[in-house]
């Protein structure tokens, strides 16, 4: 939300030149100094600089003796008692980058983001300005005189803070790893959330959004308010939140908390040293279809990412849509071991679904085989599981060669047939293949009683 930004410090810009061109002007060079004057006349300067200001908004399109016109005149006041604040201003430019996006502190912008509250909902009217500006192409002052009194003072008290920061108080923090600024997004979401579940029909407008969301950051303890604070006022700058980032950056966020090292030390030490299982690639690319055969309209391209980092068995991936559309906007981040999953996570703009973990080591053994036909495998799966899904148990079939699979896959693959209850008892059955030379369980189908998906590979690229 770039609350009048433009219009608002170019109507500043415009009165701050008046007081600090006043202040700063030099006397002529090499003139005689003049001797006192018993008589001398007062300079008037103060209503000289008045009658500036106030030209300066009839230039604007502002009346003066307004309201909102006496509201800006006293801060072009406050202007012209200190040029520092003026020529912070006059130096910010229009477009005000400099200085609006100071790296408030976490008080700097608890205090700004309730003056940005007061501005949008002081009166109906507010609002409604607020909503009209946000549909011009343009940055205009138009809206200005609109707002209230109190409005208005708010939006000057916004822009006094951001001026008046100082470059050595900016908060360096980063609000957090990843994961901490998935629950900061989390707990954000959560402030509206409260307020949909209501039954009040009519939907909710970014000025009540604005307020709610406010009010949430506020009344939360540290250390999340701080975080919180600074994710609502980038959200309201327009910038990408944490699930964005991660969706446009995913590795970034797979070395953070996909990487095996970063695991429980119990998980840790049951997995091989490093160097133990040499694999036939560092970096695998999977060009994939998943096929729904109820709704073939609905089926999915996608491209999987796996990456060996140690040759130790461990292997990372990321799955995307091939396009992602706002319909098909998400990723899944997977840690796998064999046929265990050790960590995953599906990642969305709403960021609704958690990281899931292994809590059972022995699980690790049952991950490596042995793959004899007939064997039965159980593996416990990460928690929490959002199908409240305990357990993958999988029997053993036939070995064949991987190129039915793929043509340019080597080595075998050994059928999986698995099943996995979830806790209102929906029973969803896989059809897997365990990929020998890739040490990796691929799944081909998974079928339960909403429908049916089908996996094929259109293409697989091994660095």
């Amino acid at each position: 939300m770039r609350l009048y930004k433009k219009s608002f410090l170019a109507l500043l810009c415009a009165v701050s030149a008046v007081s600090y061109a006043a202040d700063t002007t030099p006397s002529a060079p090499n003139a005689a100094p003049t001797k006192p004057s018993k008589k001398r006349k007062k300079c008037d300067c103060a209503s000289q600089k008045e009658a500036a200001a106030r030209e300066a908004l009839v230039s604007e399109g502002l009346n003066p003796n307004s309201a909102q016109g006496q509201v800006i005149l006293r801060f072009a006041q406050k202007l012209a008692d200190d040029p520092k604040l003026s020529k912070r201003v006059l130096d910010s430019g229009e477009d005000g980058a400099s200085r609006w996006g100071a790296k408030l502190s976490p008080e700097e912008r608890l205090r700004y983001l309730q003056l940005m509250k007061t501005s949008v909902t002081a009166t109906p009217g507010d609002c409604k300005a607020f909503l009209d500006s946000q549909k011009e192409q343009a940055d205009t002052t138009q809206y200005l005189p609109q707002l209230s009194p109190q409005a208005l003072q708010s939006t000057i008290d916004m822009a006094e803070i951001a001026l008046r920061h100082e470059a050595s108080d900016d908060d360096t923090s980063d609000g957090g790893s990843i994961a901490e600024r998935f629950e900061t997004h989390k707990f954000l979401l959560s402030g509206l959330k409260a307020r949909l579940s209501d039954k009040d029909p009519l939907p909710l407008d970014q000025c009540e959004r604005i307020r709610l969301l406010v009010d949430h950051v506020s009344s939360a303890v540290e250390p999340m308010q701080s975080r919180a604070s600074l994710a609502l006022l980038r959200f309201l700058e327009y910038q990408p939140s944490a699930p964005r980032q991660v969706l446009r950056q995913p590795e970034t966020y797979l070395n953070e908390a996909f990487d095996e090292r970063v695991l429980p030390e119990s998980i840790r030490r049951a997995l091989p040293p490093d160097g133990s299982h040499p694999l036939p690639f560092k970096r695998a690319v999977f060009d994939v279809e998943w096929i729904n055969k109820a709704e073939p309209a609905s089926s999915q391209r996608l491209t999987g990412t796996l990456i060996n980092r140690r040759d130790n068995g461990v292997v990372a991936s990321i799955f995307v849509p091939a396009t992602p559309t706002k319909d098909a906007d998400w990723t899944i981040f997977s840690l796998v071991y064999g046929t265990a999953t050790l960590r995953s996570h599906l990642v969305d703009p709403a960021i609704t679904a958690s990281q899931t973990n292994l809590q059972d080591a022995t699980a690790l053994v049952a991950a490596n085989g042995p793959f004899r036909e007939g064997a039965t495998l159980r593996i416990p799966m990460p928690q929490p599981d959002a199908r409240g899904e305990k357990e993958r148990e999988c029997t053993v079939g036939r070995e064949r060669p991987a190129s039915t699979v793929f043509d340019k896959l080597t080595g075998s693959a050994i059928d999986l047939h698995c099943k996995q209850t979830s806790s209102e008892g929906v029973v969803t059955e896989f059809h897997d293949v365990w990929l020998t030379d890739y040490y990796l369980d691929m799944g081909l189908s998974a079928e339960n009683q909403y429908g049916k998906i089908e996996t094929v590979v259109h293409g697989v690229t091994i660095e």
